[in-house]
């Protein structure tokens, strides 16, 4: 976590007291388809990040976040397609995403190369085949876990543990926010789904595929296609810098949220921090505005990126290190900015 451990907190955050003991973690750290695996955790929030979660839907849930039916005859439209164009306005990518590659070698066996960014940096992870009625304990094929460098990023080649001559209707490559095993019971934070790749053919051939991003809400139910917008705008006479943010299919609750040195695809240290962002029931974040006051100057048109986590400011770290919830949902490299009287 070399790259984490470097920076210094240059600004005070409007509307907000952050703790010492936050403030000095934080110093220390350096298209989509329906959900269809099981035990699906709840989001960690302060109250429920070290907490064992409520178990989710069963694998073969056919909810569709394009709006179409699925399989369970639900449908889950896309919100916020009318994005805002123009000065100071970041798309939002969810996270974490990349490719993954899957065939078999000389003898037979599965194997897996995946090309990933945006995971929480120096994590490991569970990664899958998952047939339409596996769960996170019981898959169709297992592969060794991987691990994230300092920056969120993994690049790896697996071989399955166990083997298949035919992988079933529906299969997925599905990662995990962690990894678990040993006598850990059910519901275990580390289960949660973060990420699928699109439906694998019974006999994978090398093909490339896009790796998804995944979200849950408490009881497990799938929040939709994660995405969103932010307008950074900065005022040189006052002095501030304010991030407004909108985005959908978020777990319900708070999330924190920092602007970085570095980009999604090579994450650094935090230049400022953020009042947290909440998101509604629903999974929605509506026109929500952060303002850092004591900012001398706009932020540059490359080199900074706009993250929001999965949980809370209190939750994010352990022991000041990445916790589970410190994981990445939307990211924005930050490429223009609204300078306050300026159109």
């Amino acid at each position: 976590m070399a790259d984490f451990r470097a920076f210094t907190i240059a600004a005070s955050v409007t509307a907000i007291v952050l703790g010492a003991g936050i403030g000095a973690a934080l110093g220390a750290l350096s298209s989509p388809q329906p959900p269809l695996t099981g035990n699906h955790r709840a989001p960690m929030s302060t109250a429920t990040a070290r907490s064992a979660a409520r178990p989710g839907p069963a694998m073969g849930d056919g909810t569709m976040d394009r709006g179409g039916p699925g399989t369970s005859g639900t449908s889950h439209p896309m919100k916020g397609s009318g994005a805002p164009t123009g000065p100071g306005v970041q798309r939002l990518q969810s996270m974490p995403t990349g490719t993954v590659r899957v065939w078999r070698d000389r003898q037979g066996m599965l194997q897996i190369q995946l090309d990933l960014y945006g995971l929480t940096p120096g994590s490991s992870h569970t990664v899958a085949i998952d047939g339409p009625h596996s769960t996170a304990r019981r898959p169709e094929v297992r592969f060794p876990a991987f691990g994230a460098d300092s920056t969120g990023r993994a690049n790896a080649t697996l071989t399955a543990i166990n083997n298949l001559r035919v992988l079933q209707t529906g299969s997925r490559v599905s990662f995990r926010l962690g990894t678990y095993g040993g006598t850990a019971g059910p519901g275990l934070a580390a289960e949660e789904l973060i990420a699928q790749s699109a439906v694998l053919p019974g006999h994978p051939d090398g093909k490339q595929y896009a790796v998804i991003p995944r979200s849950y809400g408490p009881a497990g139910n799938y929040q939709g296609r994660l995405h969103g917008w932010a307008k950074i705008t900065y005022s040189a006479g006052a002095r501030t810098m304010s991030v407004t943010v909108t985005a959908f299919g978020l777990p319900p609750g708070a999330h924190a949220a920092h602007l970085h040195l570095g980009s999604c695809q090579d994450q650094g240290g935090v230049r400022y921090m953020l009042m947290d962002y909440v998101a509604n029931a629903g999974g929605d974040i509506v026109d929500q505005t952060r303002t850092i006051a004591g900012v001398t100057a706009p932020p540059p048109l490359s080199g900074w990126y706009l993250n929001l986590h999965l949980g809370d400011s209190n939750a994010i770290l352990a022991h000041g290190r990445p916790a589970l919830s410190f994981r990445p949902e939307l990211c924005a490299n930050v490429t223009s900015v609204q300078m306050a009287g300026h159109r």
